[in-house]
């Protein structure tokens, strides 16, 4: 597979310390439950992107903030072991490290809760820009609104509108590329619930595309993803997976995206790799710690 030379992506996007919850179920309100077990793992969603694109064989730079404690410090260390250029990561004297208390149930689902400590300082740099430009929600609004229009030689903006933010869809016309999952497609199209098949996903997606943008892709976990422009639509199937931990499989998919684009592939192969890629990272606990590398990815796959 031939790539291009600068196979450059620019991560803007929260750096956190995930504390993940094993537990049986999910507790109704009012309800206390045992966990399992709990860990500390790297995480974020703009980390976590930026260490798949890393690990998608890209040249990745982060843009993004930590505080000055242990936690900023490990993370740091966890992206410049994943090849990550950490040198547009701020360092905030003044805040605590963003945190994310993730509970995983018996069937691999999740629910989280994001602390932004030290992501809500984070700055848009003014360094030279080329590649691509991937972009999350867990930034300040005006921010990832920055980032995406000053995009300089970049060749693709990419947007995941997550988690669901007021006003995001004022950023869609700043990106040629959107992604966003089923629950998020309802909610930026102020539905009560979301799409039950294919042909409401690919509507639902064409008002937004209304408000500007080229291209939504929406990921829809274990049916795959459909890839709406404003006249077409395309399915592309996920792959197999035995899920264990579904935590950051959309940022892992993301951000083997970004790489195969800035690599010079076409979206529909882009989509299918990060499909393969987000199959591989469900088979284990944690965010970071479950992406895959390339070449695991390129494995092929053998029937048990």
């Amino acid at each position: 597979m031939k790539r291009h030379a600068r196979a450059t992506v620019t991560v803007l996007g929260s750096i956190n310390m995930d504390v993940v919850l094993r537990v049986a179920r999910f507790p109704n309100p009012g309800e206390t439950i045992l966990a399992a077990t709990v860990t500390r793992n790297g995480g974020g969603k703009g980390a976590n992107q930026a260490i798949a694109a890393a690990r998608a064989g890209a040249t990745v730079r982060m843009i993004g903030a930590v505080g000055n404690d242990p936690d900023g410090r490990d993370l740091l260390r966890l992206l410049q072991e994943n090849a990550v250029d950490c040198t547009q990561v701020r360092v905030d004297a003044d805040s605590s490290t963003g945190t994310a208390y993730v509970m995983v149930d018996a069937e691999g689902e999740n629910q989280i809760i994001v602390f932004s400590g030290a992501n809500a300082t984070a700055t848009n740099c003014d360094e030279e820009r080329d590649g691509v430009l991937l972009a999350q929600l867990e930034l300040p609004l005006p921010l990832v609104s920055s980032f995406l229009a000053t995009r300089g030689d970049a060749s693709v903006t990419i947007l995941n509108a997550a988690p669901f933010r007021e006003g995001a869809k004022e950023l869609f016309s700043l990106a040629d590329l959107v992604v966003i999952n089923e629950t998020e497609l309802a909610a930026y199209c102020d539905a009560s619930e979301k799409p039950e098949c294919a042909n409401e996903v690919a509507d639902m997606a064409r008002t937004l595309l209304r408000r500007g943008g080229q291209r939504i892709v929406i990921t829809r976990g274990a049916m795959g993803s459909i890839t709406v422009e404003r006249d077409t639509a395309l399915a592309a199937p996920s792959a197999p997976a035995d899920v264990v931990d579904s935590t950051g499989a959309g940022d892992c998919f993301c951000g083997f995206v970004a790489a195969e684009l800035a690599a010079g592939r076409g979206l529909s192969d882009a989509v299918t790799m990060g499909h393969r890629a987000a199959a591989l990272a469900v088979n284990s606990l944690g965010a970071s710690s479950s992406i895959p590398t390339m070449s695991e990815v390129m494995q092929p796959v053998t029937a048990d």
